[in-house]
């Protein structure tokens, strides 16, 4: 299965329209949608999520392609978002230009790419060209020519390595910080802000849907970078170095442009190095790269071409022999394709390398797509196999002829089968105040949490809320179960520091290997126990979590 970074962007995006979907009863259609699309998973379904590639001779492989032993959480999660994707495109209509986030970066990626390849290639012809200006009485600066087209493209080539090599070893060293340079900064910023600003200046038909979808982008990155600056890190990388190339290639276009239709002359001077040995010495160095297959006569100058191309302010050129002072022109433009032009198609060809590493290696475990497939996944017995999908409106399922496919069908697989089989790993134990939770209310907090969370409690775990008491029970509780955490909070009381720190203290040094969900509930004893999306205490709770910056630390409320 092919997965794209437009693919990431779409669905944390169709995601994250879920989650304003706060009410109870919005919830409830979220939650019917969801399990309603995995029971009516077709083959077709399957294979536009690239589900066909788990491959039919697979063993256990169902004909109807819905065999939970051959489907991966990801395949799930990709066929929820090519369905949600149509239904997306569906519910805004023919007459509306309906834009997902996705599509909306690559489109204003490739085409900033194609902006900097061509101002790049025209920067690097006319500096070039006006550069190799030469009215037949003084010669080309090799030296110069060379500082500027090559050894100032090698230097910066080098501090990008540099900097590769200095997050290389940043990640190996588990200290994987957002450190950008001072320019693909700025590219960042002209990629969300300047670019799209120009378009609604100039009249570009973007629409206001387009720019809203490039500034959730924006805040996607800014707001939950620890999740995707791994995706995000190559494509911004690797503008610097479209720019780099198409610049070299047009010196290079530009030189030999020069060359062809004018008669040029370089020669070289110099009042510390006087001995042409020495530079001939050099130039075989530097000419390394292709000396083994160019003829010698084109690699570099020979000796006798140095000293005869060798500029002396008190003669002239006029003694200087016409071989000599074309003999540069294929050194250099030599110079500017290995160590200008080709090192940056290199890193161009890497740095796609690993953006598709990176993307392919996107963790999926994370917390709100697992809440995704619990929510598909979750067993409710009323659920009418026979009918077609409907959304909270009422609306037909969008899908062409969908073939609904019932679970009970399947081959050795009665009810109690199924249902064991989808609730498998969803199962939860509770972290709850002592002090608050005790007697009938801490009976009342099992079915909390699966008409919430859709998890069935394992044990309830009472806590003091200080660290150094409750840290010997949680950290073998840690080591003996792999189930999800949940930890009782009421919500009107404040999000004091040291309630913070307690949380970020559970998830970073205990549950480190699971999510940390925090669920508001209103005082134990009144009834319901729900807490409304407009509760200010909901809303200061909603905040106050953001600003940890943990995306592993997960704030639910109780909404029925």
């Amino acid at each position: 299965m092919s997965i794209h970074l437009k693919d990431i962007i779409d669905l944390d995006y169709l995601l994250s329209l879920d989650d304003q979907r706060d009410s109870a009863e919005e919830k409830e259609e979220t939650l019917a949608r969801d399990r309603e699309i995995f029971t009516q998973l077709d083959q077709a379904g399957l294979d536009q999520a690239g589900l066909d590639q788990v491959g039919p001779d697979q063993a256990g492989q169902d004909k109807t392609g819905l065999d939970p032993r051959g489907v991966t959480d990801t395949d799930l999660l990709f066929s929820w978002l090519e369905y949600r994707r149509l239904v997306f495109f569906h519910e805004a209509g023919e007459g509306t230009r309906a834009l997902l986030p996705g599509r909306v970066f690559s489109s204003l990626y490739r085409w900033i790419v194609y902006v900097l390849v061509i101002i790049g290639f025209l920067s690097g012809i006319s500096m070039a060209y006006s550069f190799l200006a030469y009215h037949g009485t003084r010669p080309i600066n090799v030296t110069i020519f060379f500082a500027v087209f090559i050894f100032f493209h090698v230097l910066l080539f080098s501090l990008t390595l540099f900097a590769l090599a200095g997050r290389f070893f940043r990640g190996r060293a588990g200290n994987r910080g957002s450190h950008h340079s001072i320019f693909h900064t700025l590219l960042s910023a002209f990629f969300f802000k300047g670019f799209p600003g120009i378009l609604k200046k100039i009249g570009r038909p973007l629409g206001e849907k387009a720019i809203a979808t490039i500034e959730y982008i924006a805040s996607l990155i800014r707001m939950r970078n620890r999740e995707y600056r791994l995706v995000f890190f190559w494509p911004f990388f690797v503008l610097s170095s479209f720019f780099a190339a198409a610049f070299s290639a047009g010196a290079l276009g530009g030189t030999l442009f020069r060359v062809a239709v004018s008669d040029m002359a370089f020669g070289w001077q110099s009042t510390l190095m006087t001995a042409s040995d020495r530079i001939h010495g050099a130039l075989a160095v530097i000419s390394l790269p292709w000396s083994w297959f160019v003829p010698q006569t084109l690699a570099h100058p020979s000796l006798e071409q140095i000293e005869g191309s060798r500029i002396l302010l008190k003669e002239g050129i006029a003694t200087l022999a016409t071989k000599d002072l074309v003999s540069w022109w294929p050194f250099l433009c030599l110079g500017i394709f290995f160590y200008a032009v080709l090192p940056r198609l290199m890193l161009i060809i890497i740095s796609f390398l690993a953006q598709r590493r990176a993307v392919g290696e996107f963790d999926f475990e994370r917390p709100r797509f697992k809440k995704l497939l619990v929510r598909m996944k979750s067993p409710i017995m009323d659920i009418r196999f026979d009918e077609p999908l409907t959304d909270g409106a009422g609306r037909q399922n969008p899908l062409p002829d969908p073939s609904v496919v019932d679970p009970l069908e399947l081959e050795g697989s009665g009810p109690e089968t199924v249902l064991a089989e989808q609730a498998k790993g969803s199962h939860g134990v509770v972290l709850v105040p002592k002090a608050v939770y005790e007697g009938d209310t801490l009976g009342a907090v099992p079915g909390v949490i699966r008409r919430n969370l859709f998890l069935d409690v394992r044990s309830t775990i009472p806590i003091s809320f200080d660290y150094l008491e409750d840290k010997d029970q949680l950290v073998a509780l840690a080591a003996a179960s792999s189930d999800q955490v949940i930890l009782l909070q009421e919500v009107w009381q404040p999000p004091i520091r040291g309630l913070l720190h307690y949380f970020v203290q559970l998830k970073t040094e205990i549950f480190t290997d699971r999510p940390l969900y925090i669920l508001l509930t209103q005082t134990p004893g009144q009834e319901p126990w729900v807490v409304e999306g407009e509760d200010i205490n909901f809303k200061v709770w909603k905040r106050a979590i953001r600003q940890l910056g943990n995306p592993d630390i997960l704030l639910e409320r109780v909404y029925k």
